[in-house]
């Protein structure tokens, strides 16, 4: 898969969000696709996050988000793998984030319908999945002229059909 975005982080503002949907326990390997600087994996573990995975294709973010694993003291509980996550199984994940694009949306739907055990939770950020029902949404974050509170969307697989 190529590059859908560059980064932009999810605002610190927003990231309860995701846990607020998809609340986590120490039974939970979360994966973030397209994890950048490794936020809503560590937010993912301070809230009780059993283990986590970014998925990112920056080999500058990955470092950063290294480092910062080593700095926390997370080495244990977190990976970064540089890679394309449509390469990526997602097999072990009982939470997956995902703050793409609506291409990728799109693009990801027949991986997570095929590697997504039943009960794993999916909550996308701003783009929501294409002929899939949500089982919740909520608003998160701030606004102000230039920007719009995000709209988060959680799909428990397998997802009811929208149509």
């Amino acid at each position: 898969m190529p590059s859908f975005v560059s980064f932009v982080p999810t605002s610190p503002e927003a990231i309860d969000a995701f846990f607020e949907l998809a609340p986590v326990s120490s039974s939970d390997v979360v994966y973030d696709l397209g994890s950048g600087d490794g936020r809503l994996l560590f937010a993912a573990l301070d809230k009780g996050a059993g283990r986590a995975v970014g998925v990112e294709l920056d080999p500058e973010r990955i470092r950063d988000a290294s480092g910062a694993a080593r700095e926390k003291g997370l080495e244990d509980k977190v990976t970064f793998l540089e890679a394309d996550v449509m390469d990526v199984s997602l097999a072990d994940a009982t939470v997956v984030l995902c703050y793409l694009s609506s291409m990728a949306s799109t693009a990801l739907k027949p991986k997570l319908e095929a590697e997504l055990k039943p009960g794993t939770r999916v909550v996308m950020e701003s783009f929501p999945i294409p002929g899939w029902k949500p089982a919740g949404t909520t608003s998160k974050g701030y606004s102000s002229t230039f920007y719009e509170c995000p709209e988060f969307y959680l799909y428990i697989m397998p997802p009811e059909s929208d149509e």
